[in-house]
């Protein structure tokens, strides 16, 4: 039997160690050579930042990576991607493949949005595919009115420093100190023995206070017996009473003043005064004609009436 050369070992184990190394890093970047795989071909414009091996998912779940990504012709600049999914997975008619973000941070990946049919996709065929707006994007629009608020916002405090640093200037912080240096001399300047004749004032008052407690209690209990008075009088019926007297006497003086009652008709209506007026002078006349002549009135005889 022949031996086996050396250089064939070689040569066996260089080809082994480079098949493996193949494998190794088609297996590293999601490509696997020996399973079985489906083949879905997408047209994209663009591919924002799809890369091969990123992972293609069915509702959140891996189901193939892309394999390849390659321009369909140079003049056009579209894109062909070649998507790598399990048998198992059947695409029905209409499955839209959608580039989004595979994380906030970074990365994209396939989504594969499934249709309604009817009928379902062969492996070669091309599906249709689009690029989701990502979250990013919709925080960019939704930040950029914010931005612009915040850079008008910037702007006007810029114009209002601007306008601070014009006004406090040297002469500025030459009158303010001025104006401090003046409110120090006027507060050092206060007679400090005015004030302790204040302070000295309020300590004899507050003596004083303190050795008549005895008459200020005293007081106190006077005014708390008054008060107490005041109230077992019940000066709320008091007062219910002389204000319904009040209303009677208004009422009897408008009563008078309307010419209602006796006193109100001599007080309101002329005639009785004039009538009244006119008897008192009828008997004054009478008065002096009885004293003028009194014998036409009173006759006294003692032998008989005369006629």
């Amino acid at each position: 039997m022949k031996k086996i050369t050396n250089e064939v070992k070689v040569g066996v184990t260089a080809l082994l160690t480079i098949i493996v190394f193949i494998w190794l890093y088609n297996f590293l970047k999601g490509k696997e050579i020996f399973s079985s795989k489906a083949h879905y071909y997408v047209v994209y414009d663009k591919v924002s930042g799809l890369s091969e091996s990123s992972p293609v998912e069915v509702n959140g779940y891996k189901v193939g990576v892309v394999q390849t990504i390659r321009f369909t012709d140079r003049e056009s600049g579209r894109l062909l991607v070649v998507l790598s999914v399990d048998k198992g997975f059947r695409l029905p008619v209409n499955t839209v493949a959608e580039i989004t973000t595979a994380t906030l941070i970074a990365g994209m990946k396939v989504q594969l949005v499934y249709g309604n049919g009817p009928g379902t996709y062969s492996s070669g065929d091309t599906i249709p595919g689009r690029i989701a707006v990502s979250l990013i994007s919709k925080l960019e629009n939704e930040l950029i009115p914010l931005r612009n608020k915040v850079e008008s916002v910037i702007l006007k405090m810029d114009t209002v420093l601007g306008s601070l640093n014009e006004i406090m200037n040297q002469e500025f912080r030459d009158n303010v100190n001025a104006g401090i240096e003046s409110l120090r001399n006027t507060v050092d300047g206060i007679d400090r023995a005015d004030l302790g004749a204040s302070i000295e004032n309020m300590k004899k008052i507050t003596g004083m206070l303190a050795d008549n407690t005895s008459r200020i209690n005293k007081t106190l209990e006077n005014l708390e017996s008054v008060t107490d008075t005041l109230a077992s009088a019940d000066l709320y019926n008091t007062v219910t009473s002389l204000k319904g007297g009040l209303e009677k006497m208004t009422l009897l003086i408008d009563n008078i003043n309307n010419g209602k009652g006796s006193v109100g008709q001599f007080i309101t209506n002329d005639s009785l005064y004039l009538n009244l007026n006119r008897s008192l002078a009828d008997l004054d006349l009478l008065i002096q004609d009885l004293k003028t002549n009194p014998k036409r009135y009173v006759h006294f005889s003692m032998f008989g009436r005369k006629n």
